[in-house]
């Protein structure tokens, strides 16, 4: 792992094999680039295949979570903070955004994984250059270069098909996703969800059947369930602690509710 001097950048290579399961956060933006395999994961609620060659642009409204991953699988991970990662897309359009959120699963031809290649051996090189100032300034500009191509993949060059308006349905889907990754500590009810997107509860049931197969309730107990796996897996939280933070009445319905989903209680998943 590397991370520089003013902790604004973490780098690292991972099978990502502890993180199955649950929530993959970040508070700024996280990169990944597939080097090997492929793994079964959910992006913005939607299950979807990561594999080799493939590159993952994830903002803190992103839900990603990794399902399965093959034994030979390996990305690469580079992770920004929340102020580098404003400066870096500040001359991004908002179609860049809307895309992204719709597309944050990148498919590569051979050529462009060889620039890929070359812009990861630059990042080394940035990352750990000794000219604190300069290298600041060079990784920014590097970093902006990155995606300021991907807004020219997404957008500027892609196919006009690909650039018609996204349908109402999908919008208030992708609206639910996001308001779900802000809110699901202590909103569980799908009520509160519709409320926020203007709609009746039973359209909302509608649009989450025809584009995610399954209701808005799965949909928001799925995302409880891969945040309470990240707190236990990354944090040295208490039981108590999670229940309390989403909310739940007591530590054994916590115990109940992750069970009912799982399979185990959460102090047999922590142990596992």
């Amino acid at each position: 792992m590397v991370q520089n001097r003013e902790t604004e950048c973490r780098v690292a290579t991972s099978d990502l094999h502890t993180s199955c399961g649950s929530a993959l956060r970040t508070k700024g933006c996280m990169l990944l680039f597939c080097l090997q395999g492929k793994a079964v994961v959910s992006v913005n609620l939607e299950r979807r295949v990561f594999r080799s060659g493939n590159i993952a642009v994830i903002f803190p409204d992103t839900l990603f979570v990794v399902h399965k991953a093959c034994g030979d699988f390996r990305v690469r991970m580079i992770e920004l903070s929340p102020e580098l990662t404003d400066e870096v897309i500040l001359p991004l359009s908002s179609a860049f955004f809307e895309r992204i959120y719709d597309e944050p699963i990148l498919p590569t031809t051979g050529e462009e994984r060889t620039l890929w290649e070359t812009w990861n051996t630059l990042t080394d090189y940035y990352t750990q250059c000794s000219a604190a100032k300069s290298a600041r300034m060079m990784f920014r500009n590097h970093l902006q270069n990155l995606f300021l191509a991907i807004e020219v993949k997404l957008v500027f060059d892609a196919p006009a098909e690909n650039l018609k308006s996204i349908p109402s349905s999908r919008r208030l889907f992708n609206g639910f996703c996001k308001l779900v990754t802000e809110n699901c500590y202590a909103r569980h009810e799908v009520k509160f969800y519709a409320d926020k997107l203007c709609i009746t509860p039973y359209y909302l049931s509608k649009i989450t059947a025809r584009i995610a197969g399954t209701t808005p309730k799965q949909l928001i107990d799925w995302q409880i369930v891969a945040e309470i796996k990240h707190l236990l897996t990354t944090t040295d939280m208490t039981v108590t602690e999670i229940a309390d933070r989403f909310h739940f009445d007591s530590t054994s319905y916590l115990g109940r509710y992750f069970r009912r989903h799982t399979g185990m209680t959460p102090t047999e998943f922590r142990k596992q």
